[in-house]
């Protein structure tokens, strides 16, 4: 007993024995196991962070110079440790900053001399230089910030210093004005965007021009990483993937050209088919991410049948792609999708959303009771998405099960009028097979909604 009083009350036993041992002292009195409520320093953890984090960086730069064969260098690994500790160091000893500043010219006072003398060689490499530079602010990082940003901050610095030829391969690829299209875009969305009035604009259209821009930038963003992947991540793709990536660009646009290029394959292929139906497959995926981005109550309420209805459409498009009957070579004439960042394509979304929200509240003015439904089977006919966005984005006084309800409809018409253009324009057993696999993912979808309406109880 009289040990334990004299641990308890003596701060320098109490740090001996609780730290050392691996036991600690319990206010109430005894002693307390080390898993019990053992919790490491702050700074013990923010200094070994640095000092992990750092020798992470090393590594990674000295398996650059080896693979790169550079012999010429400002250190690497050890180098690296040496640089975070003291910056650590330093920006501890004096938060202000001014011992962390001393160090950072003294640094940058070396590094100028040996880079002059690098240029002197006829060499011109900063790598190392801006890992070093990157590896003194570990420090104030690890105490400053959440430690998974210091993570991600070394993750990233790995990535980019081992995606020299990947980085130099797709800038070799993007055009001048893909670059242009997507600064003006950020711009929109980044800057003007949160400045736009949140005012209805009139009492039959009761959106705002900020609810208007955001669902074309929510569109638009969805579309665009489809558009990167199929022109710039996978340009030499197969027919399947190109019906799934055209899915979630647009389902009916991806099912047009692939019926219509379908007369140019084999007539007895089923490749074609498959990658149809895995379009429209997407196409529930794209719509459940976009309902549940505007509205998580109706996204909920939709996510089991699109769920199924994507998985029917999955093992369809499997199915058939497992008959290796025809040629599965994807026509040469598939060719590049339009950039979804353009001005003129969000202009044109964004008239449509407003066309078809007016719409929509004319029409449920006119009948209360049936108007949504109706525009909702009037939408499936056209491009689908205006309508959707409508629904969960267009301030309706509906049950969520309405809304949700509509959306469904909305799908079913959508697929009915793909099953028409693929029939139409489709070649060989592609107008078969696609359009009666579009007709059952209609069919269906007229089932869940006759088992929604239907008097149960």
């Amino acid at each position: 007993m009289g040990s334990s009083n004299r641990v308890r009350t003596n701060p320098l036993l109490y740090r001996q024995y609780g730290v050392l041992s691996g036991v600690f002292v319990n206010p109430r009195g005894g002693i307390m196991a080390i898993h019990d409520g053992f919790h490491m320093p702050d700074l013990l953890t923010a200094f070994l962070l640095t000092g992990g984090m750092s020798l992470l960086l090393g590594l990674g730069l000295r398996e650059y110079y080896l693979m790169n064969q550079k012999f010429r260098v400002f250190g690497s690994t050890r180098t690296l440790m040496f640089v975070a500790l003291l910056g650590f160091v330093l920006f501890q000893l004096q938060p202000s900053g001014w011992f962390y500043l001393g160090g950072l010219l003294l640094l940058g006072g070396w590094w100028a001399v040996f880079y002059q003398h690098k240029l002197a060689q006829g060499e011109t490499g900063l790598m190392g230089m801006l890992l070093g530079l990157m590896s003194y602010t570990l420090g104030p990082l690890s105490l400053s910030l959440p430690h998974w940003f210091l993570i991600l901050y070394v993750i990233s610095a790995l990535f980019i210093l081992n995606a020299k030829e990947r980085i130099q391969r797709l800038t070799q690829k993007l055009a001048n004005e893909e670059v242009i299209t997507l600064a003006q875009f950020l711009v929109l969305s980044g800057v003007i965007l949160p400045l736009m009035p949140r005012d209805s604009i009139a009492t039959y259209l009761p959106v705002s021009v900020y609810e208007t821009w955001l669902a074309v930038v929510v569109m638009s963003g969805f579309s665009y990483l489809s558009y990167l992947i199929q022109t710039y991540l996978m340009p030499h793709r197969g027919i399947l993937l190109t019906g799934a990536i055209g899915g979630f660009y647009s389902s009916t646009a991806a099912s047009v050209v692939l019926a219509r290029e379908s007369r140019q394959s084999d007539p007895h292929a089923f490749q074609p088919a498959a990658a149809i139906v895995l379009a429209t497959g997407m196409m529930y995926v794209r719509l459940l991410l976009m309902v549940t981005f505007f509205d998580r109550r109706v996204g909920y309420l939709l996510m089991p049948e699109f769920l199924a209805l994507f998985l029917v459409a999955l093992g369809v498009a499997l199915l058939l792609a497992r008959h290796h009957e025809g040629s599965t070579q994807l026509p040469a004439s598939v060719g590049r999708p339009r950039n979804p960042l353009e001005l003129n394509t969000s202009l044109v979304f964004a008239l449509s959303f407003l066309l078809v929200t007016g719409l929509t509240h004319l029409l449920m003015a006119y009948d209360p009771k049936q108007g949504l439904q109706w525009m909702a089977f009037l939408s499936g006919f056209t491009d689908i998405d205006p309508f959707v966005l409508a629904v969960v984005g267009g301030h309706f006084n509906s049950a969520p099960e309405v809304l949700a309800f509509a959306i469904v409809i909305a799908t079913a018409s959508n697929n009915l009028l793909k099953a028409v253009f693929v029939m139409v324009v489709g070649g060989g057993v592609t107008r078969w097979l696609g359009g009666g696999a579009l007709l059952l993912l209609s069919f269906l979808s007229a089932a869940i909604i006759l088992w929604r309406t239907w008097p149960w109880g």
